[in-house]
């Protein structure tokens, strides 16, 4: 089983279909609604709430046709201003480009997701398998493939020479996690999918003060795959695991249960259900993998450090928020 993930540098954007939001009111009902207008200007570029909607639809299509609770209407409303300032971000990267001349065509982003398959080995049933459950589409995933490949062209003159990884630190990290690095090293896990960072935090001091174990958890609360059995999804490869779900992983032992962590636009919980240890690889077998994680891990903080510049020099204008 090979898990992909979204982090920041690649998070994945939601379907092309429109189910209406949820009103930030007592009590609350989550229902539809057919509204556009604009709820945001980006250096004079217009965001509709229909727009915002698309990419909501998955936390609407949890929700919709129950009652809300306050405090998950509080949370709701945090992941809504969260979601709408990526949108923010997208703009702005994508003015960059404007701006640079940069094209990224369709036939590139189709090769890039082939790359892309190919390098995890993963059949076209396998890959719609695990963009289901991480509540993608094929839309989604090309839409963000391709926004990496333009943020990359952007950021690719600062990246050579603010980007450097040396020896010492690729050889620290071999040893750090040198177990991470064997062939054929698993780890089990289990997952809980909650609509908000501060949920996740919240149900996991409510699993470690021993409440409810995560299983109970996971069938109760979790809105990913593995609901009804606990929460599990089985062995996973270390080589296969998303960068930040390798890092938040790194260190803990069987029963222990990671910080939230970013899966497309939920919060998840990752609780290590065993380890299998495999044969050791020398440092030079792994050495390029290695760097290429710490490179990613430099190149994400140069580019967050250059939107952050974007932000402060753009015109945005919030409305009816």
């Amino acid at each position: 089983m090979r898990v992909f993930g979204s982090n920041r540098a690649g998070s994945l954007a939601l379907a092309a279909l429109f189910f209406a939001a949820i009103l930030w009111c007592a009590p609350a009902q989550a229902e539809e609604v057919v509204l556009d207008g604009v709820i945001a200007l980006v250096n004079g570029k217009a965001i509709t709430k229909y727009e915002l909607d698309e990419r909501m639809l998955p936390i609407y299509e949890q929700t919709r046709g129950r009652t809300l609770s306050a405090d998950e209407v509080a949370q709701i409303s945090k992941l809504h201003r969260q979601i709408l300032d990526q949108m923010i971000d997208d703009i702005l990267i994508q003015q960059e480009a404007e701006r640079y001349k940069i094209k990224v065509t369709d036939t590139e982003v189709g090769d890039q997701v082939k790359v892309f398959m190919d390098q995890r080995k993963l059949s076209e049933e396998e890959f719609n398998k695990q963009l289901s459950m991480q509540h993608m589409t094929r839309k989604d995933f090309e839409r963000n493939m391709r926004r990496d490949m333009v943020k990359h062209q952007i950021i690719g003159g600062l990246v050579s020479s603010k980007v450097v990884v040396t020896d010492s630190e690729v050889e620290q990290r071999y040893q750090e996690r040198k177990a991470e690095f064997s062939k054929d090293a698993m780890v089990q896990l289990s997952i809980i999918l909650l609509p908000t960072e501060q949920a996740a935090t919240d149900l996991k001091a409510k699993i470690e003060s021993g409440a409810i174990s995560f299983a109970d958890a996971a069938n109760k609360y979790s809105q990913g795959p593995g609901g009804g059995h606990g929460g599990d999804i089985g062995f996973i490869a270390w080589k296969d695991l998303a960068p930040e779900w390798n890092k938040a992983l790194t260190g803990l032992k069987a029963g222990q249960i990671t910080n939230p962590v970013h899966v497309q636009d939920f919060a998840g919980l990752l609780q290590v259900v065993s380890l299998k240890e495999g044969e050791e690889l020398p440092l030079d077998a792994v050495r390029e993998q290695i760097f290429q994680s710490l490179r990613d891990s430099k190149f994400e903080k140069v580019f967050q450090e250059y939107m952050q510049k974007l932000r402060e020099k753009a015109v945005i204008e919030y409305k009816n928020l």
